[in-house]
């Protein structure tokens, strides 16, 4: 015999609100598990960063200490850095003008 339609709301309406329920719990894990996870990521990231930034001020220090003594040999001795650039210049525009000429195969389509 056919259940009337007032129990059938009542067991849907059950359902619902135990559906919601479930819901609402599963949120506040994910939500927990989420929040778990950015702090480990943050904490790791910031030790990371506490570990590289010696380093980095270290060859910072370096590479001005370097550009400094390379300015000097390079105002020290005016014409061999002048012969230098020139050299490296007409050595790039050569390169460029061979390869220039150098033809690339022509590329084969799949459909051929």
């Amino acid at each position: 015999m056919p259940t009337n339609t007032e129990d059938i709301r009542a067991s849907v309406s059950k359902d619902i609100t135990a559906l919601q329920q479930e819901v609402s719990r599963l949120q506040k894990m994910i939500s927990a598990q989420g929040a778990e996870a950015y702090y480990e990521v943050r904490d790791r990231a910031g030790k990371a960063y506490d570990e590289s930034l010696p380093r980095a001020r270290n060859a910072v220090a370096q590479l001005r200490a370097e550009s400094k003594a390379a300015a000097g040999a390079a105002r020290e001795h005016a014409a061999a850095t002048t012969t230098a650039l020139a050299l490296a210049g007409a050595l790039g525009f050569l390169a460029g003008y061979l390869m220039s000429g150098y033809q690339q195969p022509e590329p084969r389509n799949w459909w051929r």
